[in-house]
């Protein structure tokens, strides 16, 4: 997919090259997260046949690790040098493919072994995007915005090459998918090299560990217009999040008696429409009111999904997940782009982890809910509770801040 004219953006200079090779760090991550998105359904909601209750256990713990080091992940990046770490980051991320794939080949893979690939993952995830999140305003310049919408145009664009590569696991082979997820993540060392080196800068506080991680969230707390776009993207990270990760997959093979392809195809459709809505914010220019279209899109996201609870025919499913893809992709830009302005560079990539700690992070929360709701009520039955519970947590930022009314700095 083209992207409106980034070469207004990325002229040559350093800064050109510097966000470029930034953009390549990211889809060197996301192609192989899109594969482990996958092959994780795959393995254990189709091969291994896991009942609902224990499929949304299963997404649960393996995105587990964000919950618990992002924070932690945030405070390291704020302290080191990001490209010496993003490369050994995604070194650490390239083995447990290679290990899993010896043994599915050996033929004693385990519910275990498969378990402890997307914990491994997990935990580079965790270290990994505060990282590069704290270098996004040194690459972006006075171009945040268009920048956060790159980044999260080739992160879902990344993404989706890695979910259709997976979905042709039954095809070519589960051992075939996870050595070039390993391959993938190993190029990534040699791109995280040509990132630009050095430590943020320090406040020079000598508080202790546990009140030094905790900072961005008392930032986002303090802060009224922080705090009003922390709570929409609880509301996006727990419920939307959990809807992505569990109701998909249930959905397919409960509703519709799919397979590998097809969860693929339902992953597939909304990056699709991500990447379209934020093609469009990119050639535009962004908005100026990033508050009022992140308001807006939770609404038109929880009306996008409503359909599926009526019983619409799969191809109808389809439409619902890229038209909720649509909303999200604008979503996703004017909450990290509201952070990113917003955020004082002391504490960049504290505050962006504490983000990224619900709008990602809050997938394991969100995997144990939906799946239980989906166990007692059937999947049809579970779409309600992420329509009514994200239009709550907009309700409720409304309350805190006339978030709005908010104009954004980086507006072209």
């Amino acid at each position: 997919m083209q992207y409106a004219r980034t070469e207004i953006f990325l002229t040559r200079s350093p800064q050109t090259f510097s966000a470029a090779w930034f953009l390549g760090s990211v889809a060197t991550y996301m192609v192989p997260n899109g594969i482990q998105m996958v092959m994780l359904s795959y393995l254990m909601a189709i091969e291994l046949k896991q009942s609902p209750g224990s499929f949304g256990v299963t997404q649960m713990v393996g995105q587990l690790p964000l919950l618990l080091f992002l924070l932690m992940g945030g405070w390291v990046a704020d302290r080191v040098d990001n490209r010496r770490w993003l490369m050994t980051l995604q070194g650490i991320g390239m083995v447990m493919p290679l290990l899993l794939a010896m043994l599915i080949w050996k033929g004693i893979a385990s519910e275990t072994s498969i378990l402890l690939y997307a914990v491994v993952w997990g935990v580079v995830g965790a270290f990994s995007l505060p990282s590069r999140d704290g270098l996004l305003r040194r690459v972006a310049g006075t171009n945040v915005q268009k920048m956060v919408g790159l980044a999260i145009a080739t992160q879902f664009a990344s993404q989706m090459v890695g979910q259709t590569i997976a979905g042709q696991a039954a095809r070519f082979g589960t051992v075939a998918v996870l050595l070039l997820q390993a391959a993938i993540a190993a190029a990534g060392i040699f791109v995280a090299s040509r990132l630009p080196g050095g430590r943020a800068p320090q406040t020079g506080s000598n508080g202790s560990i546990v009140s030094e991680l905790g900072a961005g969230l008392r930032m986002i707390v303090s802060t009224p217009v922080l705090r009003a776009n922390y709570m929409i993207s609880t509301g996006m990270g727990v419920f939307f999040g959990g809807f992505l990760l569990v109701m998909l997959p249930l959905a397919v093979r409960d509703l519709y008696h799919g397979g590998a392809q097809d969860i693929a195809m339902a992953y597939v459709m909304f990056a699709a429409g991500t990447l379209l809505s934020i093609a469009w914010l990119t050639r535009r220019g962004g908005v100026r009111q990033p508050g009022r279209a992140l308001v807006i899109t939770q609404v038109t996201a929880s009306a996008a999904l409503l359909p599926i609870s009526l019983g619409v025919p799969l191809e109808g499913f389809y439409l619902c997940i890229f038209l909720w893809g649509l909303s999200a992709g604008v979503a996703m830009t004017m909450s990290r782009t509201i952070m990113q302005e917003q955020a004082p560079a002391t504490h960049q990539s504290r505050i962006m982890a504490a983000l990224t700690l619900m709008t990602t992070g809050g997938g394991p929360l969100g995997a144990l809910i939906m799946g239980q709701a989906a166990a007692a009520f059937g999947v049809r039955g579970a779409v309600l509770l992420p329509i009514v519970a994200v239009l709550g947590c907009t309700l409720a930022s409304l309350a805190m801040h006339s978030v709005i009314g908010l104009n954004s700095r980086s507006h072209a």
